[in-house]
């Protein structure tokens, strides 16, 4: 589906002009222009040039082309038609564009894919994507082009994020990034190889998207899956993909592991740590900033590894 905000214009400009400047051609436009005209001969910027095959009836240097903008831009680019199919626009990649994503606001269910959360917490979990056991979201087009990040379960952990480095950014590969927070490098790995055709570069400056927007400005990597070295391991890999009511199961225990996690590993080990009421409920918002590094990377390996599965296999 295409962006609801992409337009068609034909436009016109004057290849003479030593400024490019393309103007709208209106349905009811005025007859007397000089360019359609015999009267383009008066134009100061033809004199000065020389055409082997004049025309009699309009300009020889007044050219017609099909354009596409974006109407909800604050200013408006032209971009040829015959250059559209390499941008987001025409399809349901413009899901992950920031004008998009500040008027039609897609995480707030106005993108017509429907959302679902999980029972005991708020983490939305929007059902056109694919989660992996080690927290990546994938969103696959009809096309085959993906996009990737991480889901809202990041968001239980940190509240901050401080950096994001993209390892790999271009060609096969395995999706690698690191995230910096509360002073640690969190290495984040996609579970399958990758024909990576870019990466969310916006992130450098406004890291905490992938906090506040993970399903949409928040988005990592995008290009298509890849084959390995085994024939049926992109088939096996999509399989294994957690989606709709089993994704929504999955993260409920996500949670209670967590709960579980900090208060019978982290806890009893802590170097600092209080007593505390064994009342076995849920960890607080702030409570990565009491652990200590090694305690931070524990908590990391344990949700977001890239051999995550095993745990979820032998539940």
């Amino acid at each position: 589906m295409r962006c609801p905000f992409l337009r068609e214009a034909q436009v016109k400009y004057c290849k003479a002009s030593a400024v490019k400047r393309m103007i709208v051609r209106m349905p009811a436009e005025a007859v007397d222009e000089r360019c359609s005209t015999s009267e383009y001969e008066t134009c100061p910027s033809l004199i000065q040039l020389h055409e082997d095959h004049p025309s009699h009836s309009h300009c020889p240097f007044l050219h017609e082309s099909l354009v596409q903008y974006c109407a909800a831009s604050p200013v408006t680019k032209y971009i040829p038609h015959s250059e559209s199919t390499i941008t987001r626009c025409g399809n349901d990649n413009h899901h992950y564009c920031d004008l998009y994503v500040s008027i039609a606001a897609p995480e707030q269910n106005e993108d017509g894919h429907g959302d679902s959360r999980a029972s005991n917490d708020s983490i939305p979990l929007p059902r056109r994507l694919a989660f992996t056991s080690n927290h990546f979201w994938l969103d696959q087009a009809d096309d085959g082009t993906c996009h990737i990040g991480i889901d809202g379960f990041l968001a239980t952990l940190f509240h901050k994020i401080d950096k994001v480095n993209f390892i790999t950014t271009k060609g096969i590969s395995t999706p690698i990034v690191v995230v910096t927070a509360h002073g640690v490098d969190l290495q984040f790995v996609f579970a399958s190889p990758v024909n990576i055709t870019g990466v969310n570069s916006y992130l450098r400056t406004d890291p905490d998207k992938v906090l506040t927007h993970p399903y949409s400005s928040g988005w990592l990597f995008e290009g298509t899956l890849s084959e390995s070295s085994n024939g049926n391991a992109k088939e096996s890999f999509v399989r294994e993909l957690l989606r709709g009511d089993e994704a929504t199961q999955w993260m409920s225990k996500e949670v209670d592991h967590l709960s579980d996690f900090l208060h019978n590993t982290i806890l009893p080990n802590h170097a600092t740590a209080e007593p505390m009421m064994a009342d076995g409920g849920v960890a607080a918002a702030d409570f990565v900033d009491h652990l200590e590094h090694a305690e931070l990377l524990h908590l990391f390996n344990e949700f977001f590894s890239p051999f995550a599965h095993w745990r979820n296999a032998s539940c």
